[in-house]
């Protein structure tokens, strides 16, 4: 089986959502891809976007839960989320390497966490999990590149990269991303550049 390193000279801060490396603060994916979010996301109510947050929080750790320990622990509520992603793990079965994998890229100093990094039939499959209503895939695709980039900068090359959303009626959609985004890297790498210029200036 594939194996990812343990990142110890990495830590986050969950109150504050701040990544460190060797003690220094760095900034994390979504942090640098806010420019581009807030062109999508913008024009939505902000207690909307609260709720969408913590419905994936609660929906993301179940799932974690059920894919390292098989418990099923998660309220009513979201239980319609919950199923609709346990119906992908039951029918593709992936095999968990590390799953809410904390990352960072060694040259370019960014962080992230990556939902589920597994092996699915004999291949290294990049996964994300979204419950939002719709997927923006002029984010996901930025979004998953960038963590692919991150890993490759430690020698781990993954073969796929997949989103998986999954509904409110226990339902899920899976997408696919090409394995080497040209476009996407290049857009990330500006907006990077755009993060550092507005640090700068301030």
């Amino acid at each position: 089986m594939a194996e990812i390193p343990q990142f110890p000279e990495l830590t986050f801060d969950e109150t504050h959502h701040i990544y460190k490396l060797n003690g220094f603060a760095i900034p994390s994916v979504s942090e640098i891809m806010r420019p581009l979010s807030n062109s999508y996301y913008g024009g939505v109510d902000e207690d909307v976007l609260k709720r969408a947050a913590s419905r994936g929080t609660s929906v993301h750790s179940a799932v974690e839960n059920y894919l390292l320990f098989g418990i099923e622990d998660i309220s009513s509520e979201f239980m319609g989320y919950f199923n609709g992603f346990k119906k992908w793990i039951d029918t593709h079965k992936p095999i968990p390497i590390k799953p809410e994998c904390r990352l960072y890229h060694k040259t370019l100093r960014y962080g992230g966490t990556a939902d589920l990094p597994c092996i699915i039939d004999n291949k290294l499959v990049l996964v994300d999990f979204k419950t939002t209503s719709s997927v923006a895939k002029i984010l996901t695709r930025v979004q998953l590149e960038a963590y692919k980039q991150g890993f490759l900068s430690h020698g781990i090359k993954f073969e796929r990269k997949l989103i998986v959303q999954s509904r409110q009626d226990g339902t899920y959609h899976e997408d696919e991303h090409p394995i080497d985004d040209i476009e996407s890297w290049r857009v990330f790498k500006e907006l990077l550049d755009v993060y550092f210029f507005i640090k700068k200036n301030k």
